[in-house]
């Protein structure tokens, strides 16, 4: 019998190769990782003369620790403008970036999210930000995954950080650059909300308190100001649930939608007060870590009325979308879900369709 020929991935991931398979190569976790759980890691060869460039190019920088080599871009007239500030939206201080110091998978998350941030304001240098963006998150996490997996008194703050900075880079990768093929880019979602669920995890162990007397307690007191999860449903969200209670979904489910709805209810609620000196786009970024995990289960599983929230979701970010962390994503996740769904879920998206047509209609 004649051998069926296999065409090999020349860039695929490190686990992928091992195990005889074809990588789609998608950064920075392929799609047969995401299935098999397992650690993905791309190794990126270094160009002839490359560290010798950067050496000369950057002489007066110092490195990330442990970081990889990192082109540098095209000439360009430098920017003092908020807008091009990279992670302008961060405010990282001093005192946060001294972690990072100390944990070097924290320090190339930071410019990895910078690298990122760079892509999105400098659309004529896209490719070369999002080539170097790419290179120091792999190496993050390489990193983060070679160090101790036990979190203790001396990391926690340094993988608090991490988690949180981790989850905002993907979900801005997400959102701003999308996968042309809706189901990988729900893969890609589910993948980011499981990694933000990294966050519940090191603020658990009694470490709250211990986290608010740190550097970022002017980060974590912006929590408080999000709505109790006993607050009562608007009109949107109200109409929402009740037409997902005529489901016939067991009582299991039900509830999670229940409390799905009601953080949906709380990201309205931020951006309709429009707190002076309060950025409500923080709360878009939480929402992910507001729902209970069995949501994003359904979300994997592709049931309509997970996605119909989604899309709900997307109508929320996509007033927002002058940032540089959303841009046109609100769009089209509730674009794509409209055209997943099709014509007999229309009335459940009137409202997120609505949204799009209308400005600040929330």
């Amino acid at each position: 019998m004649v051998r069926r020929t296999h065409k090999k991935s020349r860039n695929g991931c490190i686990e992928c190769k091992r195990r005889h398979m074809k990588c789609d190569e998608k950064r920075p976790i392929c799609s047969n990782c995401i299935s098999s759980q397992r650690h993905c890691e791309f190794l990126e060869p270094m160009r002839i003369g490359q560290s010798r460039n950067v050496r000369s190019e950057t002489a007066t920088a110092s490195p990330a620790v442990g970081s990889p080599a990192v082109t540098s871009p095209p000439a360009q007239e430098p920017s003092n403008s908020p807008e091009t500030a990279p992670v302008n939206m961060l405010h990282v201080e001093l005192d946060i970036l001294r972690y990072g110091i100390g944990a070097p998978y924290l320090m190339n998350e930071l410019l990895s999210l910078s690298s990122l941030h760079l892509s999105i304001v400098r659309p004529g240098q896209r490719d070369f930000y999002r080539h170097n963006s790419t290179q120091l998150q792999s190496h993050a996490l390489s990193s983060f995954n070679s160090s101790s997996s036990q979190i203790n008194d001396e990391n926690y703050v340094a993988i608090f950080l991490f988690a949180g900075i981790l989850g905002l880079h993907m979900l801005c990768e997400t959102l701003v650059y999308p996968d042309n093929d809706f189901e990988g880019f729900l893969d890609q979602f589910v993948q980011y909300v499981v990694l933000h669920y990294g966050v519940r995890t090191v603020a658990g162990g009694g470490r709250w308190q211990l986290l608010q007397q740190t550097a970022l307690k002017p980060m974590l007191d912006l929590g408080a100001r999000i709505p109790s999860e006993n607050e009562s449903l608007g009109p949107v969200c109200h109409v929402l649930l009740d037409r997902i209670k005529g489901l016939g979904n067991n009582e299991t489910t039900t509830k999670t939608y229940e409390q799905t709805i009601q953080a949906l209810q709380s990201v309205i609620t931020v951006i309709d007060s429009q707190v002076p000196g309060y950025n409500s786009s923080g709360i878009l970024i939480a929402w992910p870590i507001l729902v209970p995990r069995e949501y994003i289960d359904l979300v994997a599983q592709r049931k309509c009325e997970a996605l119909v929230i989604l899309a709900y979701f997307g109508a929320l970010v996509d007033t927002h979308k002058h940032s540089w962390v959303f841009c046109d994503g609100g769009k089209y996740l509730v674009d794509s879900v409209t055209q997943y769904l099709g014509p007999q879920w229309e009335e459940w998206l009137h409202w997120p369709r609505q949204s799009l047509m209308v400005p600040n209609s929330v």
